[in-house]
């Protein structure tokens, strides 16, 4: 099943990673930074409850210090760092989803304000030398596919 990401606005992950953090932690040790690496599985397994809470913990810190408004990313930012990131993010993406699914995602991310229309139209152009690594497999994204979106957009718009 297909979660919509606009359930999910920033107060409301803040919120909900606050609640997770006042509860006894489960993560069995694995410490609060999460290395997104972990997430296409290149190292250890995690289950979906202390993944989900270690997406929660790489939000909050991003969003922090002030009032988040939509939309999030504006502008990609233009460095060596911005670029990798956004190179990774978009691999990520199309391992998943495949083509179609990415660019639907980010059609989906500019309609409920996450990202600009400027951005992503920048993103679907870079998309254009990363289709070889496309799935043929494709998969619908879930609500953890949307909230790893999240962070790297928190991250990108932080670049800036």
């Amino acid at each position: 099943m297909s979660m919509n990401p606009s359930d999910y606005d920033l107060d409301e992950l803040r919120k909900m990673a606050s609640e997770r953090e006042e509860q006894p932690a489960s993560d069995n040790g694995s410490g609060d930074d999460l290395d997104l690496g972990s997430v296409r599985g290149e190292s250890g397994s995690t289950s979906p409850d202390s993944f989900r809470a270690g997406l929660y913990r790489e939000l909050l810190p991003l969003e922090a210090g002030g009032d988040a408004e939509k939309p999030y990313l504006e502008a990609l930012p233009e460095d060596n760092n911005g670029e990798r990131l956004i190179f990774e993010w978009l691999e990520f993406l199309l391992l998943h989803a495949g083509h179609q699914g990415t660019r639907e995602a980010l059609s989906y991310y500019e309609s409920v304000g996450w990202i600009t229309e400027n951005c992503e139209s920048q993103l679907k152009d870079y998309m254009l030398g990363l289709d070889e690594q496309a799935t043929n497999d494709p998969t619908d994204l879930d609500v953890d596919d949307h909230l790893l979106s999240l962070v790297y957009i928190a991250k990108l718009a932080a670049m800036n």
